[in-house]
């Protein structure tokens, strides 16, 4: 039997988590059953369950799995140019939208982990990896983009990484539930948001 790659078995835990959430953000957690994930998937139920033992563990690991693939994908920044950070969000919200489908099942994991803290250990990875990969965008932007010294655009960017953590969750309930959501007005608010340095020596210019 030939040999099962690392990549190989990433790959194909990606692919069950996206029939999951796609139940998942259709008919909910509870509604949704490991036969339900098993016939979206198109795959056999021992190639499921060798990957999850249970419906719980693909709960907990999925949304995370998932997450954590779009941010990698989305977070790092052009060498050349980097983007604001309206842009970036953009980016982010609209790679989200496409991996998950329906961005208010994050609404539904939010609730899931308020009410199960088993389920926080994934969300909270997500949320600090999250926090991560602003602080490396922000560190950048800060120096390249708003002209800050090295150790002041690393502090801020320390101290701004979970305001937009926040920026990225009211996007999604706005969206989820405002009709009069005004999407393109958030951007630019985001992109608007300085360090009151970077404020200072734009007066200055």
């Amino acid at each position: 039997m030939p040999k099962v790659t690392a990549e190989y078995r990433d790959a194909r835990r990606h692919e069950i988590a996206r029939a999951a959430l796609r139940l998942f953000a259709q008919k909910g957690f509870q509604a949704t059953s490991m036969a339900d994930i098993i016939a979206e998937s198109g795959l056999s139920a021992g190639a499921i369950y060798g990957h999850y033992k249970s419906k719980d563990e693909l709960i907990h690991h999925a949304i995370s799995d998932i997450l954590q693939f779009r941010l990698d994908a989305v977070g790092s920044l052009d060498a050349d140019s980097p983007v604001d950070p309206g842009e970036l969000l953009r980016r982010f919200v609209t790679a989200m939208g496409e991996e998950v489908g329906d961005l208010g099942l994050l609404l539904q994991v939010w609730a899931q982990a308020a009410l199960d803290p088993s389920s926080r250990e994934a969300t909270d990875s997500v949320g600090a990896h999250l926090r991560r990969v602003f602080e490396s965008y922000l560190t950048d932007w800060y120096a390249r983009g708003l002209r800050m010294p090295g150790p002041d655009a690393a502090r801020d960017a320390t101290l701004f990484a979970p305001l937009y953590v926040g920026l990225v969750q009211g996007y999604v309930i706005q969206n989820a539930i405002f009709d009069s959501f005004d999407r393109e007005a958030y951007f630019a608010a985001a992109s608007a948001l300085r360090p009151a340095q970077a404020v200072n020596m734009s007066a200055g210019d």
